[in-house]
């Protein structure tokens, strides 16, 4: 409209200018233009520069309106690549983007290389795609599992692994997918995932992934068999087996003495723990409990015998103060 009102007012003012002319000076003039006489009336003459200079003004006017519309459509741009490279950052996944403006680029350049928290996830946002995104989190913090399909997580993503564990505890056969593909996730969820397969999975099925084991993961299957014998019936050999894969303390070897109580019968008791020893030294002090438990004291009293003057010295108080008569039960020595 404003281009219309100028072209309209520029033309009736050279018009109404070469009238002038024309109603004052009726005459003409001849130019040489590059060695070609041209003749023209004067009014002509005086209009032609305005006509020329109002050309002019038009290439200008449209030069700098092109080039405000592609700044304009620029900061549009960057404004959609700011709310992306926020998107990212709040998911702690963040990404670079690509800016055409240096308004937007000083900003995009610190998210974009930034993880958000958001203090309030259930703020009305006011664009849609933070919203969401707020929207979506909230719910993972709540214990929800959420398919996100717009982000590739990297496998250390802390959003990722509770959306994950999220699934595991909903969904607990989804365990064995990140079993299978555990060199896909980080090992601590891949035992997280072990744990929960451990209250459903058979013991052959459970072997397979005995590299994972640890400590925890071991008495967490020894306290399932415990509950559940039909399932997981374990022998001295699947024992022996997953304390091969197991990093164990002594202490650790004195904790599965006392659980197999519950498992195993007296006699494999004592099998076990005569090979753990044998295996790995930290078990002798198991075996010494298991010895006196059993109440075999002349073979643990043999073993103590043996023993450096400094080992073991809470066993060796307990028979000592049994040889007195004073009985206590064993398990206050330990």
């Amino acid at each position: 409209m404003r281009l219309k009102k100028y072209t309209f007012f520029s033309l009736l003012l050279i018009t109404l200018i070469g009238v002038f002319v024309y109603t004052q000076i009726n005459e003409k003039y001849t130019l040489d233009i590059f060695g070609v006489p041209l003749t023209l009336p004067v009014a002509v003459w005086v209009v032609i520069p305005l006509l020329i200079l109002y050309f002019a003004s038009l290439f200008h006017m449209a030069f700098y309106s092109f080039k405000s519309y592609l700044h304009s459509r620029n900061l549009k741009k960057d404004f959609s690549s700011l709310i992306d490279s926020l998107y990212f950052a709040i998911f702690k996944e963040p990404k670079i983007h690509k800016y055409h403006t240096d308004e937007y680029a000083q900003v995009g350049e610190v998210t974009d290389r930034s993880e958000i928290t958001l203090k309030a996830l259930d703020y009305e946002f006011g664009n849609e795609k933070i919203k969401k995104a707020a929207e979506t989190i909230k719910k993972i913090e709540d214990g929800n599992y959420v398919e996100i399909k717009d982000i590739k997580f990297s496998p250390d993503n802390p959003i990722y692994i509770k959306n994950i564990e999220n699934k595991i505890a909903s969904e607990p056969t989804y365990c064995g997918v990140i079993l299978k593909k555990c060199e896909e996730f980080p090992k601590d969820l891949c035992k997280k995932a072990l744990r929960k397969y451990i209250e459903f999975a058979d013991l052959s099925q459970i072997k397979n992934y005995a590299d994972l084991f640890d400590r925890d993961i071991l008495f967490d299957l020894l306290k399932a068999a415990v509950k559940d014998e039909n399932r997981l019936k374990i022998s001295v050999d699947d024992i022996l087996f997953f304390c091969q894969k197991t990093d164990m303390k002594q202490s650790d070897y004195i904790d599965l003495a006392k659980i197999v109580k519950k498992l195993l019968q007296p006699d494999e008791r004592l099998q076990l723990f005569e090979k753990l020893k044998e295996q790995d030294e930290k078990a002798e002090a198991a075996y010494i409990y298991t010895l006196l438990d059993l109440e075999m004291v002349e073979r643990a009293a043999e073993v103590l015998e043996n023993s450096e003057e400094d080992e073991f010295l809470n066993f060796k108080a307990y028979l000592d103060l049994k040889n007195i008569g004073k009985n206590y039960h064993i398990e206050l020595f330990i």
